[in-house]
């Protein structure tokens, strides 16, 4: 029978479950070709071309602020841009320690490198995408000023421990929301925790400004005109008599990281609706899992954490593995066959990167990492995802279930 069932798998040849490709999210329409007219507008109006650091950039982080609850926002070109002038705002010592996250894109720790620190990575909780405050307090060191925390995939890490951790030894904290927009730690959005926060708005994000994009976020505002300088070759923004000609007057070396005015036109049209975009990408999220504990076998949702609220970038599900008789990864693959959209192996394990071990001040091991990536799998959605959608992420995990489960009982 299991013979039989592998063999009308699709990875195998048989009829995949979905003959058509999930539904495109198209998240900019006609709201945002219309934001993206009135820059012309203005400029012609004006009698001057748009460029950056403009109405339409301050539009739209002021809105992003309200949507945070108060604070100051930056715009720049992308998420790793955030990052690093995020870090360059705090100004550590240089060849400090930062503290990295396990589970991450080279953009969230490459900064901290280029910037001449060294990285210590931290290991997750068990059985999470993200590190806890333990973890994140056994990563410390003598010389560690600062860390970058990584919310993965829209968790929410434990910013109120870590950041008790934080304030007990005197560090720094830039929280990695790029893929948390709007994350919850209680009733608190993410962001609002550590020092100064770096997001991404490149077109894949839950909030997006277009093909790239990024935003600087702080409650501190001397933090804010700080970080401004440093995104903006070192100009002293915060001076009532700043001339952006009187270059003797700028106040250390720095990058330029603008962010257009289009780019943050089409970013104030999606935050608009993005209460609803994150509302939708919950209830999807929620409708699966209540599915997988009903229905699945080996695949279970991963254990909702009270008073954390994912924003759901992507959507780790969990594997028994010891119930399969193939890999996880080859089960992950025999899914994604079936026409789902899946990453059946996660590879930003930062422990796992070579090329970035020679910058770490001690040899980076992850197990809960390690483990965490090789019990599951990330479901890709959406707010656009529809219920026959879910029904069908359901039958080909089911039909891969009847397939590869060993012992063949519920």
């Amino acid at each position: 029978m299991v013979d039989d069932a592998a063999s009308q798998l699709a990875i195998n040849g048989g009829p995949p479950v979905r003959t058509q490709p999930p539904p495109r999210r198209i998240l900019f329409g006609e709201a945002e070709l219309e934001a993206v007219k009135r820059v012309f507008e203005h400029a012609w109006e004006s009698g001057r071309d748009f460029g950056y650091q403009g109405r339409f950039e301050d539009e739209f982080t002021r809105a992003f602020c309200e949507f945070q609850g108060g604070g100051f926002a930056d715009a720049v070109s992308s998420g790793t841009a955030a990052v690093f002038v995020a870090l360059q705002a705090l100004d550590l010592p240089k060849g400090s320690d930062v503290v990295v996250s396990p589970i991450t894109n080279p953009g969230s720790v490459c900064p901290a490198v280029l910037l001449g620190h060294r990285l210590v990575v931290a290991d997750a909780a068990p059985g999470l995408p993200v590190t806890g405050p333990e973890e994140f307090e056994r990563a410390l060191t003598a010389e560690t000023a600062a860390a970058v925390i990584t919310h993965a995939g829209g968790f929410p890490c434990d910013m109120p421990g870590i950041m008790d951790i934080a304030k007990t030894h005197g560090l720094e904290v830039v929280e990695d929301c790029s893929q948390a927009h709007g994350a919850l730690c209680g009733e608190i959005k993410v962001g609002r925790f550590g020092s100064i926060a770096a997001y991404s708005t490149m077109f894949s994000k839950t909030l997006s400004t277009g093909g790239c994009g990024g935003l600087v976020y702080t409650l501190d505002e001397d933090l804010y005109w700080r970080a401004r300088s440093c995104a903006d070759r070192g100009k002293p923004f915060d001076d009532p008599e700043f001339d952006f000609r009187n270059v003797p007057a700028y106040r250390f070396p720095a990058l330029n990281f603008n962010l257009d005015e289009m780019s943050c036109a089409i970013g104030r049209s999606v935050l608009s609706r993005l209460p609803g975009i994150l509302a939708g990408r919950r209830d999807i999220a929620a409708r699966i899992d209540t599915r997988l504990g009903n229905e699945t076998r080996v695949v279970k949702p991963v254990p909702a954490r009270e008073g954390f609220v994912s924003s759901v970038f992507y959507h780790p599900v969990a594997v028994d593995t010891s119930r399969l008789n193939v890999s996880k990864r080859e089960f992950a693959e025999a899914v994604a066959a079936e026409g789902i959209w899946i990453n059946p192996h996660y590879r930003e394990i930062v422990a796992e990167w070579p090329w970035l071990r020679e910058h770490c001040a001690c040899p980076p091991e992850t197990p809960n990492a390690v483990a965490f990536r090789d019990g599951s799998f990330n479901l890709l959605l959406h707010e656009r995802f529809s219920s026959s959608d879910i029904d069908d992420i359901l039958a080909a995990i089911k039909k891969v279930e009847a397939a590869f489960v060993a012992d063949g009982g519920d």
